[in-house]
């Protein structure tokens, strides 16, 4: 993050962590390999799936974490590596996303069993009606993340979507 990734060596990494460059390579490979792990550690300390026992409450909550994340350098930075086209981050960005949208569609089936949410709703549709316009936002029009409505678009979300309103959110 420091520096780029063209810039980016083993040999400061292995500098900075006072171990030998080959433990490094042994581990990973390749500096793209060790790039791809570094990012998806942190997005996944940086998004945990929330559990607040309430839907609208664990949307609030992750896509705060979410906003908080892609505005912070460290996001950015992740956001603009995991725009790659290179082998290693086109396949790590694939299985990233099919592992959170399962993690996503547990959060939902929670919902369902607590009657907080409709059988029929698709989660991955609802999850991708409310980050697309933060990606927007970030990737295309360059407005602040802090003047979207949030909060009141998930309300208008899941109300179209049939979801019930609970006091917990």
């Amino acid at each position: 993050m420091e520096k780029g990734i063209d810039t980016f060596t083993i040999a400061a990494v292995a500098a900075k962590a006072s171990v030998h460059e080959t433990s490094i390579y042994r581990r990973w490979g390749t500096k793209h390999a060790l790039i791809r792990d570094a990012c998806l550690h942190y997005v996944d300390v940086a998004l945990p799936i929330p559990d607040t026992g309430a839907l609208r409450s664990d949307l609030t909550t992750l896509l705060d974490r979410l906003v908080a994340m892609l505005d912070s350098p460290e996001g950015r930075t992740v956001l603009v590596l995991s725009m790659s086209q290179h082998p290693h981050i086109v396949g790590a960005r694939r299985k990233y996303w099919q592992r959170r949208f399962e993690l996503l569609r547990e959060l939902f089936s929670k919902a369902v069993a607590r009657g907080d949410c409709p059988r029929d709703v698709d989660p991955i549709e609802l999850i991708e009606m409310l980050i697309a316009p933060l990606y927007l936002r970030v990737l295309v029009t360059g407005e602040p993340l802090g003047d979207w409505p949030l909060h009141e678009m998930i309300d208008r979300v899941l109300t179209a979507y049939g979801v019930r309103s609970t006091a917990s959110g």
